[in-house]
């Protein structure tokens, strides 16, 4: 992903304090402002590096946000209610996965990095599995 630096440095800071903070940036809006300032191919500091790692998460989870929506589109009333269930199991498990995967980072500089990456990583997973389903 090749997202060009602004010069406007006062801009890109406070995005960057978003993202060192962990604060979710949910607008697509939002994103679209923090894309716009980052380079995450090659990302410059950790403070950077953190807020690429943050993005692709949300990029991914919103990719599985996606795929639901088609996939939810398409079935009966009961299917609905089945998958809603699996799909709150399905939370429930990745964050705990992930809490338990990077336990041993708590309360170090990279513990957040290393949390989303594992969010992404299972996130795309569960969109892959997702997909099959759509394709029934």
């Amino acid at each position: 992903m090749k997202i060009e630096l602004k010069k406007n440095r006062s801009h890109f800071w406070s995005i960057a304090l978003l993202a060192v903070l962990g604060t979710s940036v949910s607008a697509q809006s939002g994103r679209s402002v923090m894309a716009q300032q980052l380079n995450c191919d090659r990302p410059q500091g950790d403070v950077q590096v953190r807020a690429c790692i943050r993005l692709r998460y949300e990029l991914a989870d919103e990719r599985l946000n996606d795929v639901y929506k088609q996939l939810i589109a398409k079935l009966s009333k009961e299917e609905k209610a089945l998958l809603a269930e699996a799909q709150l199991g399905w939370i429930k498990v990745r964050d705990n996965t992930c809490e338990f995967e990077v336990y041993p980072n708590r309360g170090g500089t990279g513990y957040r990095g290393f949390l989303n990456e594992c969010l992404e990583r299972i996130t795309k997973q569960r969109t892959a599995e997702l997909e099959k389903y759509l394709q029934r």
